[in-house]
């Protein structure tokens, strides 16, 4: 081996320090949010598009957001556009599937139906379909909570919130290591203020400078705030970018908005009590269940739901989802609320279940609100130059209530067309643009400008698909939502008719077409309209058909 002299090292010490002074500085990005949408953006930034990251999280420490939380104890199934992205990163989808439960949609799924009565014996697991039918005759009740025939393609990776996360941040780490692309500085106790602007190019955020600035911050994303600003018209964007009015929400309510959520802590693996002579049942964290409880009235109904994870020694979370004006609501401490539930469900111990301390805690919980059906029109902004932009992703453009299953693969696919409008694509097909020159590279003002032109209208599609597709699936049990859940059980069941009498000539229901991930939402949103387009043909005609033959003998009896 030859062992290079000192004069030589030192030569070729100064000359490696030339050609970096040579080199241009690596582009500057700041990502506002560090839960799973900023943090992909992160990620496609430094290794996609070569960007020195700075991710801002505004929670005091890393682990608010990679440890378990009650007040974010919900789960994720990243279904086929969310692992859009997650397939771009074989570390973090290899990761992914080994941390989730794998579901491959409705009609394979189990789950147990565990009956109010303690005298009833337990059954066996059955077809989600076919207990969503069972619970359609439950007291003569009308209303499913989702079509009986609903087929979900390809399959979905339930994963609670924190570990989808955590595997997200081990992500970075292992990004830094390799030293591929740009670098990724992660800082917490960060929260956004102001952004805006410099007259030396590039944008403000706080202390902060960069080319892009992406706002992953959430329904209440002050990086939209910011922009919706009538000042952030002054003082350099484009003429060309949206105005501050386009970042203000538009909102619709959905049957499903504002209803309260909170969480109850079961134990891992607790015992369930079956009908005298049967042994407990004893539960799988692999597996759903529905406990419900002898309580039907429209201010006391309840039933815990419990989704699949794969820790069976971790807590068991289950989401307390009802209208505000539920009785559970009025309790405040932790041995009322701990006699109500008793009484509600008779069939369980949860006396021994579950600790004095998690009762006070559940009681005092104020929970959160499920919001609008909501969507940014305006979704970036970028300088007169074009050489650098603000982009909003995730709920930072959009949020809805959870029925339609699409709210972090939606943020994911946001990450997905900005990722594609950056490499010059059309963001809807990840193919060559048709504006797009041979060998002319398009500014990152062009670049946001088509995010921004071709994303708009996925959007607005998303949210109506939110408003529609399945409202009713928490079998909300006031009155006037019975009636209303039966009117919009019935439209579905006529759509699959339509549907199946037609050879699929006519489209089904919307929340159905939504589960098959070749189609945008745009494309899902236009063949429902083709289908209520024909029911509207429909009805007409027969309107006309009934009301023909009078109008025949009135006209023979004018003069």
């Amino acid at each position: 081996m030859n062992i290079p002299t000192r004069s030589a090292i030192f030569l070729s010490l100064l000359f490696h320090r030339t050609v970096l002074s040579l080199q241009p500085p690596a582009p500057r990005a700041i990502v506002v949010g560090a839960g799973p949408v900023g943090i992909a953006a992160s990620l496609v930034l430094a290794s996609r598009h070569g960007y020195d990251v700075t991710l801002l999280e505004s929670s005091p420490e890393t682990s608010i957001q990679t440890k378990y939380d009650p007040t974010k104890a919900f789960l994720y199934n990243v279904n086929a556009r969310g692992q859009t992205l997650t397939k771009m990163f074989p570390n973090l989808h290899d990761k992914l599937v080994k941390r989730s439960v794998e579901s491959k949609g409705f009609a394979d799924a189990t789950i147990t139906v565990v009956p109010a009565d303690p005298n009833l014996p337990i059954p066996k697991s059955s077809k989600l379909e076919k207990s969503f039918e069972m619970r359609n005759n439950e007291n003569n009740e009308a209303g499913n909570a989702m079509p009986k025939s609903e087929k979900a393609v390809g399959v979905g990776y339930w994963i609670p919130r924190h570990e989808m996360v955590g595997l997200m941040v081990e992500c970075i780490d292992e990004h830094n290591e390799k030293g591929e692309g740009g670098k990724i500085s992660f800082y917490t106790g960060k929260e956004c203020t102001s952004v805006s602007p410099r007259d030396v190019g590039g944008v403000f955020v706080e202390v902060y400078q960069a080319d892009l600035v992406v706002g992953a911050d959430g329904m209440n994303s002050k990086v939209r705030e910011c922009l919706s600003h009538p000042r952030s018209a002054v003082g350099g964007w484009s003429l060309d970018c949206p105005k501050p009015n386009y970042f203000k929400l538009k909102k619709w309510r959905s049957p499903a908005s504002f209803l309260r959520i909170k969480v109850l802590q079961l134990p891992p693996q607790f015992e369930i009590p079956d009908a005298e002579g049967n042994p407990p049942l004893i539960t799988n964290s692999e597996n759903i269940y529905a406990i419900r409880s002898i309580y039907k009235g429209p201010r006391n109904y309840l039933s815990l739901g419990l989704l699949p994870m794969k820790n069976n020694t971790a807590v068991r979370a289950t989401n307390i989802v009802t209208r505000p004006d539920h009785e559970v609501w009025k309790l405040k401490d932790g041995i009322a609320i701990q006699t109500w539930f008793e009484k509600a469900f008779p069939r369980m111990n949860f006396n021994g279940m579950i600790s004095n301390e998690e009762w006070d805690r559940f009681a005092r919980a104020e929970g959160t609100r499920f919001p609008h059906c909501q969507y940014s029109r305006g979704m970036a902004v970028w300088d007169e130059n074009g050489d650098s932009g603000v982009a909003l992703v995730g709920d930072a453009i959009h949020a809805f209530p959870p029925d339609i299953g699409q709210g972090v693969n939606a943020g994911l696919m946001d990450v997905v067309c900005l990722d594609r409008a950056l490499s010059g694509l059309d963001t809807v097909t990840g193919k060559e643009a048709k504006s797009a020159k041979e060998n002319d590279k398009p500014s990152l003002g062009k670049n946001l400008a088509r995010y921004q032109k071709q994303h708009s209208p996925e959007i607005a599609s998303l949210i109506r698909l939110a408003r529609f597709g399945a409202p009713y699936q928490y079998r909300q049990p006031h009155r006037a939502d019975r009636i209303l859940r039966t009117l919009w059980t019935l439209n579905v069941a006529m759509r699959l008719i339509l549907n199946k009498i037609t050879f699929n000539l006519v489209p089904p229901t919307c929340i159905i077409l939504s589960q098959r991930p070749e189609l945008t939402f745009r494309q899902v949103m236009r063949k429902a309209d083709l289908t209520t387009l024909f029911l509207k043909v429909v009805v007409f005609g027969l309107i006309g058909l009934r009301f023909r033959p009078r109008f025949g003998i009135l006209s023979m009896l004018k003069p």
